[in-house]
Formats: structure tokens, C-alpha cells, sequence
């Protein structure tokens, strides 16, 4: 016959006391695990700095120190067209992933849709881009992700062959279109 050590802990006994204290310990894991997740962002929502919503005058002050230098004789390489209900502009860039940039905005100066041309030779993954398992569409030359925000989301679609981006694009949701 086996005697017990009455020194030794009850497991049994032990662990029923313990299961309240265990469960909040778990819930305030978990909790914390979903909140670093959340403040991760999933897909890109910017280009050099410039997203959805930003304001004509900000995408100038990110963009304009990014911009080629003229050579002597050469003629400005940026292209500027104002329209009815908004902004279009063009970025030649220098040392930077993309060789240029295109915009444009909406009536109240927002940007609602940007476009970055990579560079060649530094073509960006897909993955680097997004999250893939959250895309919308995915294929060996684009992926698309729909993404929600309280001003209405945006919409990223990269584009290019063998699942590397060469032309990468943000495009306002909450915005109709500027004609």
C-alpha cells in the first residue's frame, strides 16, 4: 500500500484554486497578442509618406526634396495639371525605390489616389506590401487588398510579374470619382 506525503501539494486541489487566476492570465494574453496585431499595420497605406487623405501641401513637402535636380538646360521634370474638381502631379524622383510618383486630388486638396513606379531593379514582393492571406486577389503579376478606415478605406494594388511589384497603387474608396 502507498502512503501519501501529506507535505506534498494536492494537484488536483491546488489547480482548482489556481483555474480563476489561470483564465484572467490567459484572457489578458490574448488580449494583449490581438491589440499587437491590431497596431501592426497589415497592408501599406502609404507611398514616401504620401496616403489617402493627405493634403496637396503635405505631399508637396514629402515629395519635393525627393525630386530629380535640373541639370543645367534641362527643363523641369515634374508635371503639374490642375483640373475641375482637383489636382494632378507627377514626381521625377532621385534616390528612392520608386522613379516617380503620380497624384491626384480631390476638390478639398486630398490626395485620392497615388501611383509610385518602381525603380528597376528594386522591385518590391507582394508580401513586403501586405499581409497576402488579406489580399482580395492574388496572382503572379497583381495583388489587390481592400482595406477598411474610419475615412471610408482605400484600395492596393500592386502590379508586375513573378510576384514582385513594378507599379504600386493607392486608390481612395470613400471618394467618387474625379472627372
Amino acid at each position: 500500500m502507498r502512503t501519501i506525503d501529506p507535505a506534498l501539494p494536492r494537484i488536483g486541489t491546488d489547480f482548482m484554486t489556481l483555474r480563476p487566476f489561470l483564465l484572467v492570465l490567459l484572457f489578458l494574453t490574448s488580449s494583449l497578442l490581438v491589440a499587437q496585431q491590431r497596431a501592426r499595420p497589415r497592408v501599406i497605406d502609404s507611398i514616401l509618406g504620401v496616403g489617402i487623405g493627405t493634403s496637396f501641401d503635405q505631399a508637396h513637402a514629402k515629395l519635393d526634396h525627393l525630386r530629380k535636380r535640373e541639370n543645367e538646360g534641362d527643363t523641369e521634370e515634374q508635371e503639374n495639371e490642375e483640373r475641375e474638381g482637383g489636382h494632378k502631379e507627377m514626381w521625377s524622383l532621385m534616390a528612392t525605390s520608386f522613379s516617380s510618383v503620380a497624384l491626384q486630388t480631390d476638390r478639398e486638396g486630398r490626395v485620392v489616389w497615388i501611383t509610385g513606379f518602381v525603380r528597376p531593379g528594386k522591385t518590391i514582393p507582394f508580401a513586403k506590401l501586405g499581409n497576402l492571406s488579406l489580399a482580395t486577389t492574388v496572382t503572379d503579376s497583381r495583388a489587390t487588398w481592400n482595406v477598411a478606415t474610419p475615412d471610408g478605406g482605400y484600395r492596393l494594388i500592386a502590379r508586375g510579374q513573378n510576384g514582385k511589384a513594378l507599379v504600386i497603387s493607392l486608390l481612395s474608396l470613400a471618394s467618387p470619382p474625379v472627372q
